[in-house]
């Protein structure tokens, strides 16, 4: 490699140098603050082993979404933002550049026509200073009908359809 700073052919190392990143030989490097090796360990070597599986291990970690509590937007979410935002004094337009919205968008919110993304049901919160996600226990969901008791097997459609034939 080739020193950025003097242009001798050395073997280089990354530097910070007044705040640029720069590769420095040996000759230059008292010039800069030497930055942390972030290469790669040699292919098949105990280290590269060991930085794989903990990529590996980072990557296939799971979670479980049925257990978390998930939120839900309130059903008079339309209303609510509407009396916020009077209540504020603002208009459309200016609801819209504090939230990032569109002016049409707000009006079929505000109108019960559109949900918000949780994104901006967010924003909106933050704004306004009201309440539009609630958390809402990610129980199991009962389903009328099934007389079978949930276990591990849980609940099938042979078993939705062995209720409706009971049932004629």
């Amino acid at each position: 490699m080739e020193c950025e700073m003097c242009g001798k052919s050395i073997a280089t190392r990354r530097h910070d140098v007044s705040g640029t990143v720069m590769n420095l030989g040996a000759c230059c490097s008292r010039y800069g603050t030497p930055l942390e090796s972030s290469t790669p360990a040699p292919a098949g070597s105990k280290a590269a082993v060991a930085q794989n599986l903990e990529r590996r291990a980072n990557r296939m970690t799971s979670r479980d979404v049925y257990q978390q509590d998930t939120l839900d937007l309130v059903e008079d979410f339309g209303s609510r933002i509407r009396q916020a935002r009077e209540k504020r004094g603002w208009s459309h337009e200016q609801l819209g550049n504090k939230v990032s919205a569109r002016v049409p968008e707000l009006h079929k919110i505000e109108g019960g026509g559109l949900r918000p993304s949780d994104d901006l049901a967010k924003r909106m919160e933050r704004e306004l200073g009201i309440t539009l996600l609630e958390k809402v226990d990610a129980g199991p969901a009962a389903v009328a009908g099934a007389n079978k008791p949930t276990g591990k097997a849980g609940l099938t459609i042979g078993d939705l359809l062995k209720d409706a034939m009971k049932k004629e």
